[in-house]
Order: C-alpha cells, then structure tokens, then sequence
C-alpha cells in the first residue's frame, strides 16, 4: 500500500494526525460491488471515498509515480462539502487548512479601487441564509492541503492507490459485467466499475457514443503561478499590496482589464501556517498563437511581463510580483472549452467518465472541483441504491441526475466571463457587483447525497417506461437545451449577451 505522510511534497498539517486515524466513519454493509477509479484528482479520490463509505470495494490507480501535492488554488461551494459531513477527522482537518475570513477586492488593471474589500462568502447571493450554517455558500481552498487532506482520509481507511498506472485503453464486456483497463506495460485489470477520473483527453472517451469531444480554442490563456507567501511578501511593494489583509486575513483580488483580469490571492491557514501566494492572469494571445494543453508547459516572468506590456497602465507592484516568482513556477494553460456531452458512459455502462473527463469547465465557472465531488458522491449513492446486479441502471440513471445540471454550470462560466471581459469598467467604480462572478442559490445550496436518494427511483424507472424525468437541481423555470460553444461564439460577434430564462440567482 502506498502511504502518505503528513508531510506530502513540502505540504504539512498544522496539528499532525494524532487521533484523526481512529475516527469512526460510519461505513455500509459490502455491496459486492468492484469499482476501479483512473486518476487521483479530486474528483477521483471523493469517488474513492465515497464508494468506500457506501460498501463498495475500491482501488485508485494514478499515473503519477507518487502522491502529488502540486495546484495553486480553487473554489468549492458548499454543495461539493457536505460530504465532509460523514467524516470526523477529514473535517477536522479541513477545517484547520480551509481559508477563514477570507476577504475579496476587485480593483482596475491600474490600481484604481472598484468599491470596498468584502468577506469572500458575502459574494454569493442568499449568503445570508447561511450565516448560522456549518459552512458558507463557497470557500477557496488551496488545492496541496485539500488533495493531501483526501489522501490522508484514504489512508486512515486502507484504501490502496497504485501509482505509476498509465492507462493506455478502456474496455468493457458485457456478457461477463465487467468494464477493463489496460496499462502501458500490457497489464489488464477488470472491476465491476470503471470510473475515468483523468481528465482531459482521457482514453475513456473512444468508448463514449457521439463524436468525439473537440477542444474549441479561444486564443485566450491563463498564467497560473503558486510559491511560498514569504518570497512575496519580502518584497515591501508587494507586501502592501498583496499581502495578508491587515497582516494575518487572506486576501484575494480580481484585477479588470479590458479583455483582461488577473486574480491573486494570499493564504496562510487558520493557525497562520502554510503560506502561499497564487495568481492567474487571463489574457489574449496574438493571432496564431497556439498553446498546448499541458500542466508542465511552465513560461518565464520575463514572459508574463511582456503580456502586461500589451495594456498599458499596470502598476509597477504587480510587475515586482512577476518579478519576484520563482523560476518555473508559472503554468500556462489555454482556455479551450469543450462542447457538453450529454453521455458520459460506454454503451453498456460499464466505464463511466467522471469530472474532466466527462465535463471539463472554464476557470470563470468557479465549478470545476465542486462538479467533480458531486460526481463522486452521486455514483456512489446510485450503486448504493442499484445493487450488484444493476450496475449499468446505477450509472445510466448518475447520468440522468448530473448531465442538466453540469450543463448550467458550464454555462454559467461563459456568463462569467462576459461579465469579466465585457463590461464597461467605466460604469462599475462603486459597484462591483456588476463585475461579481454569479455563484447562484442552485447550485450551492444543493445535497447531491439527499438529492440523489430523493430521486434515484424515479429517475431510474424513467429509463424504462419512457416517462420524464425532470430534474431539479437546476435554475427554477429553466427548460435544459443542448447548446454549443459555436452558438455562444456567433451570439458574442453580432454583439448579443446571453440572456438565460429562468431564476439563475
């Protein structure tokens, strides 16, 4: 068994494990049921835990060589947390490396102030009603501690992950109820269920009905840089500016530039340990520029520097920022959207594609993670709820539950990110509402658990007798349409903003 320290990759908890391995989490009697999980991401290892709660047998292949604790930073709204709720030592220790009184500003590309800093979870709206609940509507994790917190949590349960597993096929069949995989090195292995959880162009998908999934690029690019809080804040511009808010709260800020913004955020944990500093620049590349998708495709300061030089008038602290990065530290990564895929299944539903690899989404959605957790904890129920003997009505019906849903979200990132790159910053000095990522009630204040209880019956009995199923985890009055990124593109050039019906706040 592969085991993970306390200490993964220069991560470390500020408490250690002492007590936290003998939690008691309430596990379901076996089920019989063999799951294989591809990929150690987030979404992966919530499936793995899940599965594991619900009775189901588990291993965690990752093609990694070892445990990783790499990323910078993401959001996970509360919809994507409850499941924490089932785990007595994972949430204590979420609960020491989660970001409290986290503080949000927007500001022009220049410096120039839009309206004054507010607590990050005040941004959502209803975040009222959430003010004697256990957690708020979102939170932004820094994405080391929250993947060593998974790892942490499949240790204290024994559950293996094999690394150095590349994937090089999926397969299924049916006469004997098995989904497959095969290894680079020519090694089979077989499960009741497949689940592809590695991203990307995973090999899952020439198994997936429909055409293929196309990346669709946008000529934009995001920097993403990550790298000890202290080198920043050695810097005495950079401190002030970027530093901890009043020298101890994180603080995060969305900087607007035509066609342009830059978000950064200083973190340190609730014991003041752990310090990071990340950011994100998305920008515009000149015509012809084509990046490739890749994690390793690291650019240098002097790089991201020339970008800043296109739109004049940034200041000359976040140019010291760049400045003061480390070398290869800072990710570039094209924006090229996907086309929703409504079947994330092979036909006879033995490999399911699970976060990426079924519904990658644009950084604007703030979704990603929150959608692959979501995932995790719905396959789980329905197997619960399927049984050994129905594995493929578990899957066809998690299909049923996700795919409107997951639609929305992806739609909701192009909303964003007109939002960010098509308002008149002229007009948004005092308000940056105007400007604010939408993060609506229905996504948030969803239980994908109960929701997937409450509704597996007749979601399932859908399949058979023909009836609809209407979901509703979803904007109340929205009537789900199969769109394409082409549309939102033809929309966008004879000026139009997409105008959504239904309740979307």
């Amino acid at each position: 068994m592969a085991h993970f320290s306390e200490d993964i990759d220069g991560v470390k908890l500020s408490n250690g494990h002492e007590g936290l391995f003998g939690d008691e989490v309430k596990r379901a009697a076996s089920t019989g049921i063999n799951v294989l999980i591809i990929g150690g991401g987030v979404g992966g290892l919530t499936t793995a835990l899940e599965c594991y709660r619900k009775g189901h047998a588990v291993r965690v292949f990752e093609r990694s060589p070892k445990a990783s604790a790499g990323g910078d930073m993401s959001t996970i709204g509360a919809s994507g947390l409850h499941f924490l709720d089932h785990y007595p030592g994972m949430q204590r220790e979420y609960d020491d490396v989660t970001t409290h009184n986290l503080w949000m500003r927007y500001r022009k590309w220049t410096g120039e102030d839009i309206g004054e800093p507010f607590p990050f979870a005040a941004g959502a709206p209803g975040s009222d009603l959430h003010k004697h609940a256990s957690r708020p509507p979102m939170q932004t994790q820094q994405r080391p501690l929250f993947h060593a917190m998974l790892y942490h949590q499949l240790e204290r349960f024994g559950i293996k992950v094999r690394f150095g597993m590349k994937v090089v096929e999926y397969y299924e069949d049916t006469e004997r109820r098995v989904g497959g995989v095969i290894t680079d090195n020519g090694e089979k292995f077989e499960a009741h269920l497949v689940v592809a959880a590695d991203g990307l162009n995973s090999k899952s998908q020439s198994l997936i009905p429909g055409p293929a999934e196309q990346a669709k690029p946008t000529g934009r690019t995001v920097f993403r840089g990550a790298f000890p809080l202290e080198i920043a804040t050695a810097d005495p511009l950079v401190n002030e500016t970027f530093g901890l808010r009043e020298g101890k709260y994180p603080f995060q800020q969305v900087w607007m530039g035509p066609d342009t913004h830059c978000v950064i955020q200083s973190y340190v944990d609730k014991h003041g340990n752990n310090g990071r500093l990340c950011f994100g620049l998305a920008f515009r590349e000149p015509e012809g520029q084509v990046r490739k998708e890749s994690w390793h495709d690291t650019v240098s300061s002097e790089e991201m520097l020339k970008v800043l030089d296109r739109l004049p008038g940034w200041p000359e602290s976040i140019r010291r920022l760049i400045e003061v990065t480390p070398p290869e530290t800072i990710i570039a990564w094209p924006l090229n959207p996907r086309d929703p895929q409504w079947t994330w299944h092979s036909p006879g539903a033995r490999v399911l594609q699970l976060g990426d690899a079924a519904h990658p989404f644009l950084p604007t959605s703030g979704n990603g993670a929150t959608q692959a957790i979501e995932d995790g904890v719905t396959i789980a129920e329905c197997l619960a709820q399927a049984g050994k003997d129905d594995v493929p009505t578990a899957v066809k019906t998690h299909n049923l539950l996700r795919a409107d849903r997951v639609s929305c979200c992806q739609l909701l990132g192009f909303v964003n990110a007109e939002r960010l790159h098509k308002t008149d910053l002229s007009s948004v000095s005092r308000d940056p509402s105007k400007i604010a990522f939408k993060t609506p009630r229905w996504i948030w204040g969803l239980d994908p658990e109960v929701y997937a209880r409450e509704n597996y019956a007749r979601a399932a009995a859908s399949l058979g007798d023909g009836q609809e199923f209407r979901n509703e985890n979803i904007p109340k009055g929205y009537t789900v349409k199969r769109w394409s990124i082409d549309e939102i593109e033809e929309r966008q050039k004879r000026g139009g903003r997409l105008e959504l019906e239904g309740d979307w706040s």
